[in-house]
C-alpha cells in the first residue's frame, strides 16, 4: 500500500490524538495538572468489563465514526469528590453519574473541536451512561480493508485514582489522517467570541 494511504499511520495518529485530548480535558475538568495517561494494566484488554459503569459519547462525521467510552466506578468517584469537599448532595449516585457523563461530554467536545479546526467536521451525541457489563457485547476486532475498524484502551491516573478510556473507530481504508494534531485550546481560554 502506498505510504500516502497507509491506514496504520492514520490509526496511530487517531489513537494518539484521542489519548492527548482526554488527558488535556481531564486535567482541566479535575483542575489537576498531575493527571497522566498510562497504558492499561497487563490483565486489561478491549471488550473486557473494566468498571461498573460507562459514560459514552458517539462522534460521527462523513468519513469518521468514534465511540468514546469512559469506564468508572461510582463509589470511587464519590470518594474522590468527598475528599475534594463537595457537598453531600453532589455525592448521590445520580449526581456522580451526571458528573462522569459531563466529563465524557467535554472530552468528546474537545475531540470535535480539534478535528473541526483541521477540516474534519464531526457531530456528537448527548452523553449516555450504561452498565459496564454491556462492554461484553462490543466488537473491537481490528479490520483493515475498504473500511478500517479498530479500538484503543488507556488509563488516566490522578488524585481520583484511575479511569479507563476506550474507543472504537471506523474510517475509510483510503483515509489519510496522519496530519491531525491535538491542539491545546488553553491558549484561547478566557477569550470571548461574539456572534
Amino acid at each position: 500500500m502506498a505510504p500516502e494511504t497507509d491506514p496504520q499511520a492514520s490509526m496511530n495518529r487517531l489513537r494518539s490524538l484521542l489519548r492527548e485530548a482526554s488527558l488535556i480535558q481531564a486535567r482541566q475538568y479535575f483542575g489537576d495538572d498531575g493527571v497522566a495517561t498510562a497504558d492499561p494494566a497487563p490483565q486489561c484488554r478491549l471488550g473486557q468489563v473494566l468498571e461498573r459503569y460507562m459514560a459514552i459519547v458517539i462522534l460521527n462525521g462523513e468519513d469518521l465514526r468514534i465511540v468514546f467510552k469512559l469506564h468508572f466506578d461510582p463509589e470511587r468517584v464519590a470518594a474522590y469528590r468527598r475528599a475534594m469537599r463537595c457537598r453531600e448532595s453532589e455525592l448521590a449516585h445520580p449526581q456522580i453519574v451526571d458528573y462522569m457523563k459531563e466529563l465524557s461530554n467535554q472530552m468528546g467536545g474537545r475531540v470535535c473541536r480539534i478535528l473541526g479546526a483541521q477540516a474534519v467536521a464531526m457531530g456528537m451525541s448527548v452523553p449516555l451512561c450504561t452498565r459496564g457489563i454491556y462492554e461484553l457485547y462490543a466488537d473491537y476486532d481490528a479490520k483493515i480493508g475498504a473500511i478500517v475498524k479498530f479500538g484503543d484502551l488507556w488509563r488516566l491516573q490522578g488524585a481520583f485514582g484511575e479511569l479507563y478510556c476506550s474507543c472504537y473507530i471506523e474510517m475509510p481504508g483510503d483515509a489519510d489522517l496522519r496530519h491531525l494534531v491535538c491542539l491545546d485550546e488553553q491558549a484561547d481560554e478566557g477569550e470571548l467570541d461574539f456572534l
